[in-house]
């Protein structure tokens, strides 16, 4: 159990496998990354933040000095009796100007480190709170993510016997492998990371978690590295 006054949380013991469902023994999870109380308001901030980070910003509308026409007067100012205008590009006019429209843009924000970290453990500890709790496997720890073969039907096999899984990400320590990359390319329901890439969103996007004992000892490390400010 973890104790929210003292701080100290508690080390998770899991099983580690590999796609033969041989046994590599046992790990020990750190219980201050994958056992940490689960907050979805830090979740909903990190998300926020991630996919603001991804819009293009590239919308873009023209001005009235950016809209194709004549800068002629269209009439007289005075004398006709209709109302004054200076240009038929203004947005009044059908084909005129858009005016405080919008403009390409960024529409990332800043998010404070500890917060982001933060997300990332709470994600990470709500996958292991799922297996724990609901006896559903939603957090694997394999041996490594080697495959025997790059054909796709290896990994339909092994997806096809777990339980309650719709979508899986892989997380491997470092660079993935090309048998691996080659053997998911065609399943969408499949997704590979390296540690250095997982974050928040893709956690929440899968039901299933794997990871191999190199990236869960990369994502501790990383996690327990003092944040430069």
């Amino acid at each position: 159990m973890y104790c929210y006054g003292a701080g100290l949380y508690e080390d998770l013991v899991v099983p580690v496998t590999n796609f033969h469902n041989e046994d590599h023994g046992l790990m020990v999870l750190a219980g201050d990354v994958f056992d940490v109380p689960i907050r979805k308001d830090i979740i909903h901030r990190v998300v926020l933040w991630q996919l603001a980070k991804r819009q293009q910003g590239t919308h873009s509308t023209k001005t009235i000095s950016e809209v194709s026409g004549t800068g002629r007067k269209p009439w007289q100012q005075k004398g006709l009796g209709r109302a004054r205008h200076g240009s038929l590009r203004g947005p009044q006019f059908r084909g005129g100007a858009t005016m405080h429209g919008p403009k390409p843009r960024s529409h990332a924000f800043k998010l404070n480190k500890k917060v982001r970290r933060l997300g990332l453990k709470i994600a990470l500890s709500a996958r292991a709170a799922e297996g724990k709790y609901y006896l559903t496997e939603q957090l694997l720890v394999f041996e490594d993510l080697e495959v025997p073969t790059h054909k796709t039907k290896n990994i339909v096999n092994y997806v096809n016997q777990m339980e309650n899984t719709k979508k899986l990400l892989l997380v491997d320590g470092g660079p993935i492998n090309e048998k691996l990359k080659l053997a998911i390319q065609n399943l969408h329901y499949v997704n590979v990371l390296p540690s250095i890439g997982l974050n928040v969103y893709s956690i929440l996007q899968h039901d299933t978690l794997v990871m191999s004992r190199d990236a869960v000892n990369r994502i501790v490390e990383r996690m327990h590295t003092p944040i430069n400010r």
